[in-house]
C-alpha cells in the first residue's frame, strides 16, 4: 500500500498536469482503489463505479487513508478519505457545470433503490427495464428517490451510495447495448458553487446494510428525530401507536342517509315555500324531481341530488370577503355554520335530528367506529369545510380517542374564480405573486396542475403560520396533515426579492413543520416523508403504497379498462377511491411483488415516522393484490390505510376491524423499535422475515405453499416479550 501512494506521489510531482494512477486508501477496514482521472472505484476487485470521462489531474496529495487532487479543466477539487467501512468522496467547484461522476458497472446484476419503500431489482428483468427507462429515466435523489441512496449487490456484498449532499443531484437511466444502464450527475449552479457535493460509499454484508449506515449518519449529525422525542413535544401523538388511518370523505352538510322523507323534501323544494333552494339547485336536480313526482329517487338520484342541494344551501351565503382579507377563513367558518341553520329551519321537517347529520366527517359515523371497538384511529378530511360544518362530529372524535384533521397545503397558490373549491390555494394575491417560484428563464413556475404558481415556502412561511394556527383553533383539530412539504420536492427559485437553492427551499420546508410541532405541540404528517424533510413529521402516507401510474392512460382516463380508476365523482364518494381497480402487470411487478421490495425506508425510519400507503390507493383499491399488501404492511409494522363514507361504512367497516386487529396489536409493542434486519427464507424470496431491535421476528409467507409452519398466505410475530401472533389471510 505505501509504494502504491508513494509512486502515486512520485507520478504527480514529475507530471503535475497528467493523469494519476489509481490509489490504494485503506484505514482500519475495507482497502478502496480509486483513480482520480477517471473516478473508478473498485473494492477488492469488484468495480462498484465504472470509469467516468478521464480528467488531467493535478496537485495529488496522498496518505494511507486520503487523497486530494485537482481536475484543472472542470475547476474542480476532490479528496477520498477512507474510514471503516467507507469511502466518502468531496468535491467541490465555483464553476457552474454537471459533474457527471457515477456510471453503473456492467458486471452488477442487483440494483437497490429507494423507490417507495424500497426496491430491490434484478437488472435483467425486463418490468423492470421498461418501468425505469419509460417512466423513470430521470430521478432526483432528494424527491423521486425516498432516501438519497442506492444499492449495488454483488457476491454476498451491498455497495451502497450515499448522497450526504442530496440536493442537485440527477439519476438517469437507459439502455446500453441490451443492458440497462445507470448514471448519477450533481449540479453546480449559482446557488451551490464552493459549497461541497459529499458521497459516502459504504460496503456492508446485508440488505439493508446502506439504509443502516445512512440512519447512522442522520443520528451523527443531528438530522434524527424518534417518535418518543416527537410525542414528548406533541403527546397527542401517542394516539397514533395501533392507529388505522381512515380518510372520511364528503364535505357537503347533508347525506342521502339523513333524509327520513324523501317524498316531502322533494315536494317542498317544488313549492314557493322552498323557490330559494330551487333556483339554485342544477338541471339535472331540477329533472329529477320533475320525473320522480313526490316518488323516492334511486340510490344514485340521491347521492345527486343531495350534492346539488348542499350547494344550494352554500349558495345562500356567498362569501363577503376575498383572500386577500385577513379574516378568510373565518368567514368560512361563519358561512358553514349560517349553513347549518338554514338547514334546520328550512329541512328539519324532513331530516333526522340535526346533531346526526353529515356525509364521512358525522355523528352516525364515529359512533359505528367506536361501537365496534377501534379504540385508536387517525380520521383526515380533504377539505376543512367538512370540519367547519360538522363541530360536534370532530369533538365526538377527540372524545373518543381519535386524532381527526384536515388537508392543507401552501405549495399552489390560484387566482379567484379559476378553481374557488380548491381551497387551500386560495391566498392572497400580493402573496401569491411575490412567492411565485421563478425558473432560471425568468418565467413564473406553474403550480400543481398547471393552474396558478408554485410558491417558495420561506417566502410564505409567515402566512401559513397565521393560518395553521388559526385552522386548528377554528375547527378545533388535534393533528394536521400538510401536503407537499414531506415530500422533498425542491426546486431552485431565480425570483431577485427571494433567490433560493433546492437545500434551502427544502430547510424551508422544514421550518414550516418544525413550527407547528413545536409551537402548537400537535402531530403533524404530510405526504411521503422523504428523508430530506422527515425529521419533525410524525406519520406520513405514500411510501407503503405510492402513487403510480400518473401517466398512464388506462388507470386514469379508458373506462372501459379493468385497470381505470375511477371518476373523481361524486364528491361524497368518488370512484376513484372508491370503485376496485386491477393492477397492470408492470406495476403489479414494480409495485407490489414481494421478491422485489425492500425495507430500506422502514430500516432507516420505523421508529421515527408512521408511514402508509398513498390516500388514492388504500388497502381496498387493488383487488387483485390485496392479500400481498396487507402481508407487506404487516411485515414492516405498518398501517392499514382506508377512505371512508357514510354510503360505504356497512361494506367497509368488517374490512376495517379486521385490518386493525392485525396492526393494532403488533405495533403496540414495535411503534418505537428500529427495524434492524431482513432476509428471505427461502431461494425464491416468497418467505421473508423482519427483525426489529427488541429481537421481535415477523414472518410472512407469501407464496401459496406452506413453507415449514407458516400457513399459505400469513404472517407469525414472535414478539420479544414471549407472544407468539399468527394471521393469516
Amino acid at each position: 500500500m505505501k509504494k502504491n501512494v508513494l509512486s502515486a506521489l512520485l507520478f504527480a510531482a514529475l507530471c503535475p498536469f497528467s493523469s494519476a494512477q489509481a490509489l490504494l486508501l485503506q484505514q482500519a477496514g475495507v482497502p478502496f482503489d480509486i483513480d482520480p482521472a477517471t473516478l473508478k472505484v473498485s473494492v477488492s476487485d469488484v468495480v462498484v463505479n465504472a470509469p467516468q470521462a478521464e480528467q488531467i489531474t493535478s496537485q495529488l496529495k496522498a496518505t494511507p487513508a486520503q487523497a486530494s487532487w485537482y481536475w484543472p479543466a472542470r475547476n474542480t477539487y476532490v479528496t477520498a478519505t477512507a474510514k471503516g467501512n467507507d469511502l466518502q468522496l468531496s468535491f467541490t467547484s465555483d464553476r457552474p457545470q454537471v459533474l457527471s461522476w457515477f456510471t453503473l458497472p456492467p458486471q452488477i446484476g442487483v440494483l437497490q433503490l429507494a423507490i417507495g419503500e424500497g426496491s430491490r431489482i434484478p437488472l435483467d428483468n425486463a418490468d423492470w427495464q421498461t418501468y425505469l427507462i419509460r417512466e423513470q429515466s430521470t430521478m432526483d435523489t432528494n424527491f423521486d428517490l425516498k432516501l438519497p441512496l442506492w444499492g449495488l449487490e454483488h457476491q454476498g456484498k451491498v455497495y451502497s451510495w450515499i448522497m450526504l449532499t442530496p440536493f442537485s443531484n440527477k439519476v438517469s437511466f437507459a439502455k446500453v447495448d441490451r443492458q440497462l444502464n445507470m448514471q448519477a450527475a450533481h449540479t453546480f449552479n449559482q446557488f451551490n458553487q464552493g459549497q461541497s457535493f459529499d458521497v459516502l460509499l459504504h460496503v456492508g454484508n446485508s440488505a439493508l446494510s446502506g439504509a443502516q449506515r445512512y440512519r447512522e449518519y442522520l443520528q451523527q449529525s443531528g438530522q434524527f428525530s424518534t417518535l418518543r422525542e416527537k410525542m414528548a413535544v406533541a403527546p397527542e401523538g401517542q394516539k397514533l401507536i395501533g392507529a388505522s388511518h381512515l380518510y372520511l370523505w364528503g364535505n357537503g352538510l347533508l347525506a342521502p342517509e339523513d333524509v327520513q322523507d324523501w317524498a316531502g323534501l322533494m315536494g317542498y323544494l317544488q313549492s314557493p315555500a322552498g323557490s330559494a333552494l330551487w333556483q339554485k339547485l342544477d338541471t339535472t336536480a331540477k329533472s329529477t324531481l320533475q320525473q320522480r313526482q313526490g316518488r323516492e329517487p334511486e340510490g344514485w338520484q340521491k347521492a345527486s341530488l343531495m350534492e346539488s342541494i348542499n350547494a344550494a344551501l352554500v349558495a345562500q351565503f356567498p362569501l363577503a370577503v376575498t383572500p386577500d382579507a385577513p379574516s378568510f377563513l373565518q368567514a368560512q367558518q361563519q358561512q358553514a355554520l349560517a349553513v347549518r341553520q338554514l338547514a334546520q329551519r328550512l329541512l328539519a321537517k324532513w331530516l333526522i335530528p340535526a346533531d346526526q347529520w353529515g356525509q364521512g366527517l358525522s355523528a352516525p359515523v364515529i359512533n359505528a367506529l367506536a361501537q365496534v371497538g377501534l379504540p385508536r384511529l387517525w380520521l383526515g378530511t380533504d377539505n376543512w369545510t367538512a370540519a367547519f360544518l360538522q363541530p360536534q362530529a370532530i369533538a365526538q372524535a377527540k372524545k373518543a380517542g381519535y386524532l381527526v384533521t384536515s388537508y392543507d397545503s401552501y405549495d399552489t397558490g390560484i387566482p379567484p374564480g379559476l378553481n374557488d373549491s380548491w381551497l387551500t390555494a386560495q391566498l392572497p394575491g400580493d402573496l401569491r405573486e411575490k412567492c411565485a417560484i421563478v425558473r432560471a428563464d425568468g418565467t413564473k413556475k406553474p403550480g400543481f396542475g398547471g393552474e396558478g404558481y408554485y410558491l417558495n415556502p420561506a417566502c410564505v412561511l409567515p402566512f401559513s403560520q397565521t393560518r395553521m394556527r388559526e385552522l386548528i383553533q377554528l375547527a378545533g383539530l388535534n393533528t394536521l396533515f400538510l401536503d407537499v412539504d414531506g415530500t422533498g420536492m425542491v426546486s431552485d427559485d431565480y425570483q431577485p426579492q427571494h433567490p433560493t437553492g433546492a437545500a434551502q427551499m427544502a430547510e424551508a420546508r422544514n421550518a414550516r413543520m418544525a413550527w407547528f410541532a413545536n409551537t402548537l405541540k400537535l402531530p403533524l404528517g404530510s405526504e411521503d416523508g422523504n428523508a430530506v424533510t422527515a425529521r419533525y413529521i410524525s406519520f406520513a402516507h405514500g411510501m407503503e403504497t405510492w402513487g403510480f401510474g400518473w401517466r398512464d392512460n388506462d388507470m386514469r382516463h379508458n373506462r372501459a379498462s379493468p385497470y381505470f380508476l375511477g371518476a373523481w365523482w361524486p364528491n361524497a364518494q368518488p370512484a376513484t377511491f372508491f370503485s376496485p381497480a386491477k393492477v397492470k402487470p408492470l406495476y403489479r411487478t414494480v409495485a407490489f411483488d414481494p421478491r422485489y421490495r425492500l425495507p430500506l425506508y422502514q430500516a432507516v425510519f420505523h421508529d421515527a415516522v408512521i408511514n402508509t400507503h398513498h390516500w388514492t390507493m388504500d388497502n381496498l383499491k387493488f383487488s387483485d393484490v390485496k392479500t400481498t399488501r396487507t402481508l407487506l404492511s404487516q411485515l414492516y409494522n405498518t398501517p392499514p390505510l382506508f377512505n371512508l363514507s357514510r354510503g360505504t361504512l356497512a361494506a367497509r367497516l368488517p374490512e376495517i376491524v379486521k385490518a386493525d386487529a392485525r396492526f393494532r396489536p403488533l405495533h403496540a409493542v414495535l411503534w418505537d423499535k428500529a427495524l434492524t434486519d431482513f432476509r428471505w427464507l427461502d431461494n425464491d424470496g416468497w418467505v421473508q422475515q423482519t427483525t426489529f431491535s427488541d429481537g421481535s421476528v415477523l414472518r410472512a409467507n407469501f407464496s401459496d405453499r406452506r413453507y415449514q409452519d407458516l400457513a399459505p398466505k400469513s404472517l407469525q410475530a414472535q414478539l420479544a416479550n414471549g407472544q407468539t401472533l399468527n394471521f393469516t389471510d
